[in-house]
């Protein structure tokens, strides 16, 4: 009878062991780990459908395209099925080269706010996992954030002023509404420059939170506007591209 009893506590053990391995076999392609460099890469990939996505660098970095590499990041790479990237990260050269990461595992994707760019990044990323009907329903979530800012500036009368701002600030600025009139960054402006800028009417000044060098600027136009915009999610409570350009339309209208 014992015997009976220990050899059905085996086969019940066994099964249930069966039933847990099953529940956590991937199923879908959105369940595939994707691994991103950066917040902004992440937001990009959860945009587009991922089910899992591991960010490299921390959400509080305020400079994250700077962060490199650490040892333990190298099996969550080397697991990945699919790694995102910009480009410009310092960690670029050692996922191209230094790990032996086959090719078709890493992906470029162009960050920037125009939203024909994020279009086409998002829907690259949802092509390699298989989720295309998720991503549009998340684009147009970012499309309407952008609609709603620009209908807010329109309200306010701020639509198609003239405006200083960052480089890496500009397609946003434009997306929304705004026009950019002079244009500075991503070094510090020289003397020469600021003075020329000094010359023109603009709105506002907008600067880049992650690189902001439009101080100089400031001071010479202690009258105007300044605000400083995110690009990568992560600080201010935003995670994700909708975040971003809803916090940056805050900065804009923000008595």
């Amino acid at each position: 009878m014992n015997k009976m009893l220990i050899r059905f506590f085996i086969c019940a053990m066994g099964l249930i062991v069966f039933v847990s391995c099953q529940g956590k076999k991937r199923t879908s392609h959105s369940d595939r780990v994707v691994v991103a460099t950066t917040a902004w890469t992440a937001a990009y990939a959860e945009a587009a459908g991922a089910g899992e996505v591991v960010i490299l660098a921390p959400f509080e970095m305020e400079h994250p395209s700077e962060y490199e590499l650490r040892p333990g990041d190298i099996p969550e790479i080397m697991n990945a099925e699919l790694i995102v990237y910009a480009g410009y990260e310092v960690m670029t050269d050692r996922l191209k080269k230094g790990l032996d990461i086959p090719q078709e595992k890493l992906l470029l994707v162009d960050t920037d706010y125009r939203y024909e760019a994020i279009v086409q990044s998002v829907m690259n990323i949802a092509k390699h996992l298989g989720t295309e009907d998720i991503a549009r329903d998340n684009l147009f979530t970012v499309r309407r954030a952008l609609d709603d800012g620009r209908s807010m500036l329109r309200e306010k009368n701020m639509s198609d002023k003239p405006v200083m701002v960052h480089r890496f600030q500009s397609s946003i600025a434009g997306e929304l509404g705004l026009r950019p009139v002079v244009l500075f960054g991503p070094s510090a402006p020289e003397a020469s420059e600021i003075a020329e800028a000094a010359k023109k009417e603009v709105f506002m000044i907008i600067d880049n939170f992650h690189n902001p060098v439009g101080q100089p600027l400031k001071e010479v136009l202690s009258d105007k506007k300044y605000v400083r915009f995110l690009n990568f999610p992560g600080l201010k409570g935003t995670k994700t591209l909708t975040d971003v350009i809803r916090y940056n339309i805050s900065q804009i209208v923000a008595e």
